[in-house]
């Protein structure tokens, strides 16, 4: 399906499904390895937790009213030689985690009690709290624990490691490559009159290997249809992003690339400010994003459209799109929604100084990207925000 001049959302789920059609490899790793990994598949619990009914605190074990008389300790860790039930009248001291045994009715915590001549005296509670946890509270064997497509943070690898799982599969990393495009850009060193700095090289890889990518190949790109061509025939590649051609003058190849490699347009522009000129392809096993050349517009373009194509290439759904409230008024008389780099005040979001579509001091500075819609917004208006994956 092709889009022209899509609103933002519509691209961002249109970009991202395209991704996600294409086929993912599979791998298996280590839990080690497993904390920013995308899981392949749907994982269940291999165990209970706790495994048994276990202290939730340090205390004693007891059972029935008390006072209690004294029994031997139970610690976390150690299997008691005894596995007897605890007898009414008995108190067992226990440490947190440890097991209790059979007929423990709950667990008196250190601060509750003490203790005289081996008996065990409970202070004035009229809520007697258990302090146990019971067998599979918290996870049953077979309970699902994470679905396919979820990202793993560290707390999610540690449900994996207590639902005992020590390895799961992980989607495999897609492939990139990086085109930086333009006659104008230089590698290094100060630009000289007509030339700009490469600031795409070094940023964007490392961006996109934060968000599950492999690591990039890059290239830079004279303005030729030729080596435009030549740069996105990338089948062995996943992703190709491209920066610059993608406007309608005289050295802007991207189109006519695409068009002569026969991939389909997913979307052609979007009606959004910077960024308007972003393109989303598909051919085969490859999704193309092609950002405009502006910095602004670019970084915008991978914020918005960018990392939806990742998520979709991992099997991940985008993160749906937060919302701030402005603390000034935001002028836009100009077709379409405009993005601003924003930072977070106490009275709310106020747009950053010295941005537009070739500056990029503005995002360097902020906390997110705020879009206002076509017609503006006055302070005190809720508008949509999305993060920066940074």
């Amino acid at each position: 399906m092709t889009v022209r001049r899509a609103d933002w959302r519509v691209a961002r789920a249109e970009a991202s499904d395209a991704a996600r059609a294409l086929p993912r490899d599979l791998e298996t790793v280590v839990l080690a390895d497993a904390v920013g990994r995308t899981l392949a598949r749907d994982a269940t619990s291999l165990a209970r937790v706790p495994g048994s009914d276990v202290s939730a605190m340090d205390g004693w074990a007891v059972a029935g009213e008390g006072p209690w008389r004294l029994g031997p300790s139970i610690v976390a860790g150690r299997v008691a030689d005894d596995d007897g039930s605890l007898p009414t009248g008995v108190a067992r001291p226990v440490t947190t985690g440890a097991v209790v045994p059979d007929g423990t009715d709950r667990v008196l915590r250190s601060e509750s009690g003490h203790v005289a001549d081996g008996v065990l005296t409970a202070d004035d509670d009229p809520r007697r709290p258990s302090h146990v946890r019971r067998a599979g509270e918290e996870i049953d064997r077979g309970d699902a624990l994470i679905t396919a497509g979820t990202l793993l943070t560290p707390p999610r690898v540690a449900v994996l490691a207590l639902g005992g799982h020590d390895a799961v599969p992980v989607v495999t990393r897609p492939t990139v490559a990086l085109a930086v495009l333009g006659d104008e850009v230089v590698a290094e060193g100060v630009p000289g009159r007509g030339t700009v700095r490469d600031v795409f090289s070094v940023p964007v890889p490392r961006l996109l290997g934060s968000l599950g990518t492999a690591s990039a190949t890059t290239t830079r790109v004279a303005d030729d249809l030729d080596a435009t061509i030549a740069a996105l025939d990338r089948p062995d590649r996943r992703l190709v992003v491209t920066t610059g051609g993608t406007a309608h003058g005289p050295t802007d190849h991207v189109r006519a690339a695409l068009d002569r490699l026969g991939a389909e347009l997913v979307v052609d522009g979007l009606a959004m400010r910077p960024g308007q000129p972003l393109v989303v392809a598909r051919r085969d096993d490859t999704v193309y994003l092609c950002l405009p050349g502006n910095p602004m517009a670019a970084y915008v373009g991978l914020v918005v459209v960018g990392t939806a194509v990742v998520d979709g290439l991992l099997g991940r759904r985008p993160a749906p799109p937060g919302s701030v409230t402005l603390a000034v008024d935001v002028a836009h008389p100009r077709p379409g929604a405009l993005v601003q780099a924003y930072r977070a005040t106490p009275d709310g979001a106020v747009p950053t100084e010295r941005q537009s579509s070739a500056m990029l001091r503005g995002l360097a500075d902020a906390d997110g990207l705020l879009v206002v819609p076509e017609g503006g917004a006055r302070a005190g208006d809720v508008v949509p925000s999305l993060g920066l994956p940074w």
